[in-house]
């Protein structure tokens, strides 16, 4: 529609009832589109769009002032040379599929900015129809969601190394993950310096993103960041005070400044450093190494937020770092102990030879001299020292088979054993035993059954299982049997005595494991330990049945034929 032609100089002709409402809603539609147009601009980084059949298509000046790419260059697909290269065959693909099913454009990639810096967009857009149902134009923007992105990775970044640090626990292989995690995502290096407990620093670890500069890389390790008396290096702070350092913008009088000798100053401009970003390794309240990420390849410049996310990442690695070194501690500490359990062992023994021949001696003398009054009072002492001398020859005995253990040297010399024979000799060596604590003791192994088994660690096993039933069991009554069932031998040892509850059935075969206290049950905790230990070396296995106050059942099964 045209407006009606009017002669010049002629009066103006009021307009009908029809143009004027037609006049106010043309009006009211270029509000609402400049409107819309406003409200786009401020919810978008940029709006595009690409009129089918145009010449000029794609237009977008917001695109242009954004990116820096000419209008002209946007043609032929040429707006794809803006997007991160790793993301221009996803952005195509949904782009082409978007227009061949005339459907939403979504999708997600890096665009370059005019400063060369890459940043996360969202890209939508739709088809405009025309009255024909076909397409005449998409019309789209894109979104800045880089602080969304940008969370993201880093909680996913944050994951990743969570994992890893609880994947190993050596401090160095730690740090050495976290380094070759960092480099590529974070940083174009990553610097990982530590202080060792004895106070000495120690640069562990540098790497590049760059797998042709390993040779710098190993020249920047060398170089030992030994604070001052006032340090300024970034690393040097943070291994010296605890502080943190930001450089967004390295320049060279800053590396002049900070550079620790000519070497220095000469390896930093060699690597050409851009921007940089240091973190203590803190745990505990003590200061355990520092983190450097440097930037020297790219247009990225590290800020606050970097900081804020270094320090997380870093209080994750010297958490890890100072676990493991804590376990390393405790492994250290037990591998003394068990080394003094061995040497203690061995020196207990020592005084123990000599003073059985003693008592072998003052038995037969006694005995020499049957009647006189002294002889059944010397008698019975030197039967009391005959009991404990074995029973510590048997701790000595047990603690030399955990350091055994241990150390890895504990091994088994089998032979053809008739389990049934040692049962009944175990038996036999606690009948008295038994007899004295009034104890009803029964045994059950009637017929041979031969197996191939180290014989004086099967007794041991029997020894152990009887002295349990024996101390737990005393006054009520004990039975050990052994059946035959396939090819298993099983001896199950049972007792009446004050039984186990449930939550100590789990921890009771572990070293020193305990399901009672020790303040009114003697014993080292080590018989069942070593119990499970030599019937799982004999390719066997070991259980028990127990309820608080009704006795318990200890079960062998061992295998009578080996594969």
């Amino acid at each position: 529609m045209t407006a009606p032609f009017v002669e010049p100089g002629a009066p103006s002709v009021p307009a009908t009832g029809a143009e004027a409402a037609l006049r106010e809603e043309v009006s009211q539609l270029r509000q609402e589109a400049e409107r819309l147009r406003r409200l786009l601009e401020t919810a978008a980084t940029v709006i595009w769009t690409d009129r089918l059949g145009d010449a000029r298509s794609p237009i977008s000046p917001s695109w242009t002032a954004f990116t820096g790419q000419p209008q002209e260059a946007l043609r032929n697909r040429g707006w794809l040379q803006s997007l991160h290269p790793d993301d221009r065959e996803r952005a195509l693909a949904a782009w082409e599929a978007a227009k061949a099913g005339r459907q939403l454009f979504s999708t997600r990639y890096r665009l370059r900015r005019a400063d060369g810096t890459y940043v996360w967009m969202l890209a939508r857009g739709m088809p405009v129809l025309g009255p024909d149902d076909t397409v005449h134009e998409w019309v789209g923007t894109c979104i800045d969601i880089q602080a969304q992105a940008l969370g993201e990775e880093r909680a996913a970044f944050l994951a990743r190394a969570s994992e890893l640090f609880s994947s190993s626990l050596d401090p160095a292989a730690t740090l050495a993950s976290l380094a070759n995690l960092s480099v590529g995502t974070l940083a174009d290096w990553c610097i990982v310096d530590v202080l060792h407990s004895d106070g000495h620093f120690e640069r562990v670890q540098v790497v590049s993103a760059d797998p042709a500069l390993a040779s710098l890389a190993a020249a920047v390790q060398r170089l030992p960041p030994v604070p001052r008396e006032r340090p300024v290096y970034p690393p040097a702070v943070a291994l010296a005070t605890g502080r943190s350092t930001v450089v967004p913008e390295v320049t060279d009088a800053l590396m002049e400044a900070v550079a620790q000798d000519p070497n220095h100053l000469e390896a930093m401009r060699t690597v050409g450093i851009r921007s940089l970003l240091t973190v203590p390794l803190l745990a505990r309240g003590h200061i355990l190494g520092a983190l450097t990420f440097l930037v020297t390849t790219s247009g990225r410049r590290y800020g606050n937020d970097d900081l804020q996310f270094a320090q997380e990442l870093a209080n994750l690695a010297a958490l890890a770092v100072d676990n493991a070194r804590l376990l390393q501690g405790a492994r250290d500490a037990i591998r003394l102990r068990d080394e003094f359990l061995s040497v203690a062992s061995h020196e207990l023994k020592t005084p123990l030879t000599p003073l059985s021949l003693k008592l072998q001696a003052l038995s037969r003398a006694v005995k020499a001299h049957p009647d006189s009054p002294l002889a059944p009072v010397i008698e019975a002492h030197v039967e009391t020292g005959h009991r404990q001398v074995r029973r510590l020859t048997e701790l000595m005995n047990d603690l030399l088979d955990v350091s055994r253990i241990s150390a890895g040297t504990f091994r088994l010399q089998r032979e053809d054993v008739d389990v049934a024979e040692v049962v009944r000799e175990a038996a036999a060596r606690f009948a008295p035993r038994f007899a004295l604590e009034h104890c009803d003791f029964r045994v059950d192994a009637p017929v041979p059954v031969h197996g191939n088994f180290d014989r004086a660690r099967l007794a041991q096993v029997l020894d152990h299982l009887l002295d349990n039933a024996l101390k737990y069991g005393a006054g009520t009554p004990v039975s050990v049997r052994l059946v035959v069932d396939g090819s298993l031998a099983r001896i199950t040892v049972r007792d009446g005595g004050i039984g186990i509850s449930p939550e100590q059935r789990p921890r009771l075969f572990e070293r020193y494991g305990r399901a009672v206290s020790e303040r009114h049950y003697g014993g080292l905790g080590l018989g069942l330990y070593l119990t499970r230990t030599i019937v799982e070396a004999e390719g066997g296995s070991v259980s028990v049945d127990s309820r608080l106050g009704e006795g318990a059942t200890f079960e062998v099964e061992l295998p009578l034929t080996r594969s």
